[in-house]
């Protein structure tokens, strides 16, 4: 009788814990499993249904999946194998995406290659609605606030009841872009990173290494993504947990963040847009989250740089107090 296929096992929450830890900290360890874990899920696409993709997506795979995209793996240099393996994959690609498995391949490609570096012709019409974003956050970021726009249907879908219509352009809640995914971790993965020591300590010390040396190319790449991730907690803390996380340890690191000075240096692209869509919203205080938005988008002005035009009679006392602090130095 023929021996069954050697089986590696793997789970979803073991590669999204791999690409955290990669995430926090790039050691050569990490990378290593990284580089398994990214294989791993590479093939598996592959494999996978067609009809289930956008299921599985949505899973706790689809969770890991993008995780290891929101880190910065891509812009390791390629093994000899993987350099293989992602020439493989583009030759599917070129064939055209009439193909019904070109989802399939393209999930599989994309982990291989830099921001930037990858091009689908025609993707808002060859890709699914449920893949474009995340695809355009990696390759084509210059999509981004249409695609985020509401649809018609949406919009529609989104209005009161028996409202009135209005006479004139006047901007609706439903009219505004949704708020941005700033970081893989969201949710209650984010809020727990509020308690996680782990997280907190490579924080902090990243903070005090960038005080040291704020030119470390190295430094700075990682505060971008604690950056991000920073945001994305105060986007998703529900608004009777803010003044305790912000009076917090994690909100002593907050403030310590700000007054690092990291929030003057220069940013990418992606973040400029992610910081205008964020003051965008906070242009009238009286939204839904507004509070939130501030918390999230303060990270992303130099200190000075930021105007509330008279929103701040709409901010709770305990941050309204803080803000002239929030820069200075203890």
């Amino acid at each position: 009788m023929d021996r069954l296929p050697q089986i590696t096992p793997w789970s979803a929450a073991r590669l999204g814990a791999i690409f955290m830890d990669f995430a926090h900290e790039a050691t050569p360890t990490r990378l290593a499993e990284a580089r398994l874990a990214r294989q791993c899920l590479s093939k598996f696409w592959l494999s996978a249904p067609i009809d289930a993709l956008e299921l599985l997506y949505g899973s706790a795979v689809g969770q890991s999946y993008r995780q290891m995209i929101g880190t910065e793996l891509a812009s390791q240099p390629l093994l000899r194998d993987e350099e293989s393996w992602r020439d493989h994959l583009s030759e599917r690609l070129q064939s055209g995406f009439d193909r019904p498995e070109m989802a399939n391949v393209l999930l599989a490609a994309m982990p291989y290659f830099r921001r930037g570096k990858m091009k689908v012709r025609n993707c808002e019409q060859n890709l699914p609605d449920w893949l474009l974003e995340d695809y355009a956050s990696l390759f084509e970021p210059e999509l981004l606030p249409r695609l985020r726009q509401p649809s018609p249907l949406q919009r529609r879908a989104l209005a009161p009841a028996g409202a009135v219509k209005a006479v004139g352009p006047v901007a609706t809640e439903a009219d505004l872009p949704p708020l941005p995914q700033l970081s893989a971790f969201s949710g209650a993965q984010a809020l727990q990173l509020t308690g996680s020591e782990e997280f907190l300590t490579r924080l902090n010390g990243l903070v005090n290494l960038f005080e040291i040396d704020p030119d470390d190319g190295a430094i700075l790449q990682e505060l971008g993504s604690f950056r991000r991730q920073l945001g994305q907690i105060w986007l998703d803390t529900p608004e009777e947990r803010l003044q305790p996380l912000f009076e917090s340890p994690f909100g002593d690191l907050y403030r310590k963040f700000l007054r690092s000075g990291y929030a003057g240096t220069p940013l990418a692209e992606e973040d400029r847009q992610l910081r205008s869509q964020l003051a965008h919203y906070v242009r009238n205080m009286t939204r839904p989250k507004a509070t939130q938005v501030v918390l999230a988008v303060l990270p992303f002005f130099p200190p000075g740089k930021i105007g509330f035009a008279g929103g701040e009679q709409f901010m709770p006392q305990w941050l309204l107090g803080a803000l002239p602090s929030l820069y200075v130095k203890s």
